[in-house]
């Protein structure tokens, strides 16, 4: 029997919740968390920091916040940033750190498919970054919630690990299909709460592998204007697995949410 978007997500934060600690340290054996806020080029591409303009004073959310990076990095830049996880326990970790660095930041525990616990039109900015969609069952709803939340003309942005790097078979020397591109799952896994094990552990999680037509398509429809597409990075992680030299790293979707008059359908 199918899963529910709820019973996926569920499963999913399962994992992550006892997955938070192994990868906390992770995190610091990088040390990049305790850096960002004060360089946050270590964290935020040129590309992103240029479409984030200034955005010192503005209300920004994370969507998908995982290991704050991205959070430290915006209030480093002056934001008002919320910190939005499904993960009590990636929180309470990003809690600490950011008390140790000197930040003032909010922090909720939601569901990125949810986010009713903030009003319409809350937000000046709303980031996504990383490795936050291939969690997520219900791309459409995702990205609907984004745009809700933002006041009218407030800027989208979403960083994604390129959906061309999900498709293949784990080998050093070759390049292989394992999954279709146009197969966006849900792709069953079974980790330990080792983040990056290969074995697999006793914790089923659900993945999907959304296309590049996919998220533009969500962002239209969700009531946006799009800005500017980027796909660029080069760089070939050891945990990826597969010989990906040649293919972009990074998706960047800019996009400005329409004002009332100009949604679609009006």
């Amino acid at each position: 029997m199918a899963k529910s978007r709820d019973e996926i997500h569920a499963a999913n934060r399962r994992r992550w919740e006892v997955a938070a600690t192994d990868w906390a340290r992770k995190a610091d054996s990088r040390g990049l968390w305790r850096r960002c806020a004060k360089k946050p080029g270590l964290v935020l591409s040129a590309q992103e920091l240029g479409h984030l303009g200034k955005v010192r004073g503005k209300r920004v959310c994370v969507l998908g916040s995982g290991d704050n990076q991205a959070v430290f990095a915006l209030a480093g830049l002056g934001a008002a940033v919320t910190s939005v996880d499904i993960a009590e326990n990636q929180l309470k970790i990003a809690k600490r750190r950011a008390r140790q660095l000197g930040l003032t930041i909010r922090f909720v525990r939601a569901d990125v498919t949810d986010l009713s616990a903030f009003r319409d039109g809350s937000f000046d900015i709303v980031y996504t970054g990383g490795h936050v969609a291939v969690w997520v069952a219900d791309l459409a709803a995702f990205h609907r919630e984004a745009v809700r939340i933002l006041v009218p003309s407030g800027l989208l942005m979403i960083s994604e690990y390129h959906p061309f790097r999900r498709i293949w078979r784990e080998s050093r020397t070759a390049l292989s299909v394992q999954s279709p591109y146009l197969n966006r799952g849900p792709f069953r896994q079974d980790y330990s709460e080792d983040v990056l094990a290969r074995e697999p552990g006793s914790f089923t999680c659900y993945e999907f592998h959304w296309t590049v037509a996919d998220h533009l398509n969500a962002v239209i429809r969700a009531g946006c204007r799009l800005v500017a597409v980027e796909e660029y990075g080069e760089q070939v992680g050891d945990w990826e697995g597969a010989p990906l030299d040649g293919l972009p790293e990074d998706l960047l979707i800019a996009a400005r949410k329409a004002t009332e008059s100009r949604r679609p359908g009006n």
